[in-house]
């Protein structure tokens, strides 16, 4: 909003009384908040963000971070705008008139619809090279393995060995690419590897696939279900072990698969 002096003649010239320029403040608080809402984010991040051990390089991950730093102006945008006009503009009582009519201007309404447009296209340009990402680790040697939910434990069955897994351990080899095909016996289950970056809805009577993941480091991990789906919900879990090529070859070998 322009600077605008207003004149008072109450019997008489009275002192002028200066306008501040509310726009220019809005946007001063808004760059500064976002400004330290972005850092504080970065920051934290670092601290909450899980490590993935796939072979993307934690593409999760980083859209999260890089979503979140967009969206901050974003809600800054609103909320510095919604609040400045509540504290600016408000009054004592009653209105007693109207306030001043909104004029658009041409650049404003296009600068608008830029912004807009472009953070839409960006979303999706990053959206289809994360599908590329996953798409592209498929290959023939990937490896599948059929996940069933029911109340309450998961269990693991690999089909190219012909062989379900012993204590509802899912063991997977370093460096293979590994997809999921997973179902539920009974309610609605959400099977999660946080490590993986795997996480899909369990629907019973319906198999749903996941992308193709590769694990790059060996460790122990874990299956958690992140769907309530009852009394003891809390305890579905599962372990994960990535180990070697030859130490999953012993571990199918030992469950009574063959291996070549």
């Amino acid at each position: 909003m322009s600077e605008a002096t207003v004149q008072e003649n109450a019997g008489g010239a009275s002192p002028a009384r200066t306008e501040p320029h509310h726009m220019r403040n809005a946007v001063i608080l808004w760059i500064v908040l976002s400004v330290l809402g972005i850092a504080v984010w970065l920051v934290v991040a670092q601290f909450i963000l899980p490590t993935e051990i796939t072979s993307d390089g934690g593409f999760d991950n980083t859209t999260i971070v890089v979503f979140t730093v967009l969206a901050i102006p974003v809600s800054m945008f609103v909320f510095v705008f919604v609040g400045y006009s509540l504290f600016a503009f408000r009054t004592r009582g009653r209105p007693t008139e109207d306030g001043l009519p909104m004029q658009p201007k041409a650049g404003l309404q296009i600068g608008w619809l830029g912004v807009t447009s472009i953070l839409c296209l960006f979303l999706v340009i990053w959206g289809m090279f994360g599908l590329y990402q996953e798409t592209s680790a498929a290959s023939p040697d990937t490896m599948i393995v059929q996940v069933t939910g029911q109340q309450w434990l998961w269990t693991f069955y690999y089909p190219k060995y012909q062989v379900s897994s012993a204590g509802q351990v899912l063991e997977l080899p370093v460096g293979v690419p590994v997809q999921f095909d997973v179902t539920s016996k009974d309610v609605l289950h959400g099977f999660a590897i946080q490590a993986l970056g795997v996480r899909v809805d369990a629907n019973p009577g319906q198999t749903t696939t996941t992308q193709v993941v590769i694990p790059t480091q060996i460790g122990d991990y874990q299956v958690v279900c992140v769907e309530l789906c009852g009394l003891y919900h809390t305890f579905m879990w599962s372990a994960v072990k990535v180990v070697s090529q030859s130490d999953f070859d012993t571990w199918i070998a030992g469950l009574g698969g063959q291996t070549s």
